[in-house]
């Protein structure tokens, strides 16, 4: 179905764009999951062509409630349709209710399905960064004995502090000892770690933080990806502050 306006004219209008809208919300209802597919992948397109608030809030709303009713073979495209119109999530005027449709998902019984909800809140961090509710969760998550649900809640963290700092003082202690663990992947271990780069800001944090990217560049049982992101780290956090460059450079004068 082509989402574009027979003229001009039509393509100004609200109404048209409305009932594209619910054209659009009927077919992703429908039985064949192919038409589905092919109904989810439009939204960017419209709202590209009508960003209107109303228009927006309404249409991430339906894909909310999408998102909740469907299987995790729709919610994949779902949460990428997230990811594709992000420049339109500031326009959405329920961001709250938007979000407890996707936590329904986040608190379900189905890894995967926790998974892409992850996926999503990550895609959408740009509005969902600053909710309690959202951060709890994701802290929540990490103590999930499945590695992509791991994997998913890191890269969602990650995401989370580029539009909420202070997001970090909520999963510090749970970061530090994912970071800390030789069982995690070094993978993950690593995104941890850069991760820790946003207590730049926060001298307390980044004081306590110094300490623990000397052990990581230093332990002999590091390996190398390790050794740089905490040596990335550690240069970050020194920046910013004197009062770490000097404890700095008394700890490398004890080395030459």
């Amino acid at each position: 179905m082509s989402t574009v306006a027979p003229n001009s004219d039509t393509a100004r209008s609200s109404d048209w764009a409305f009932k594209q809208l619910f054209k659009l919300e009927s077919k992703c209802r429908s039985p064949t999951p192919a038409l589905q597919v092919e109904a989810i992948g439009e939204f960017p397109k419209l709202l590209d062509q009508f960003p209107f608030p109303t228009l927006v809030s309404s249409a991430f709303l339906k894909l909310g409630d999408l998102f909740r009713s469907s299987p995790n073979s729709l919610r994949y495209h779902i949460a990428q349709v997230f990811g594709a119109s992000q420049q339109h999530l500031a326009q959405i005027t329920q961001t709250e209710e938007l979000l407890k449709r996707i936590l329904v998902v986040l608190y379900s019984n189905d890894p995967i399905a926790r998974v892409l909800a992850l996926r999503l809140i990550g895609n959408a961090s740009l509005i969902f960064a600053k909710f309690p509710e959202a951060q709890h969760s994701i802290l929540l998550r990490y103590q999930s004995s499945h590695p992509l649900e791991i994997v998913a809640a890191v890269q969602t963290t990650e995401s989370m502090l580029s539009y909420s700092p202070e997001f970090l003082e909520v999963v510090w202690e749970t970061v530090l000892s994912k970071a800390d663990d030789p069982d995690v992947l070094d993978s993950v271990r690593v995104q941890l770690i850069r991760s820790l780069q946003h207590a730049a800001p926060n001298l307390m944090l980044s004081t306590l933080l110094y300490s623990h990217c000397q052990h990581w560049a230093c332990d002999t049982d590091s390996t190398n990806i390790i050794r740089c992101a905490a040596m990335d780290t550690w240069k970050a956090i020194i920046q910013r502050h004197n009062e770490l460059q000097s404890v700095d450079a008394k700890h490398i004068s004890g080395y030459v």
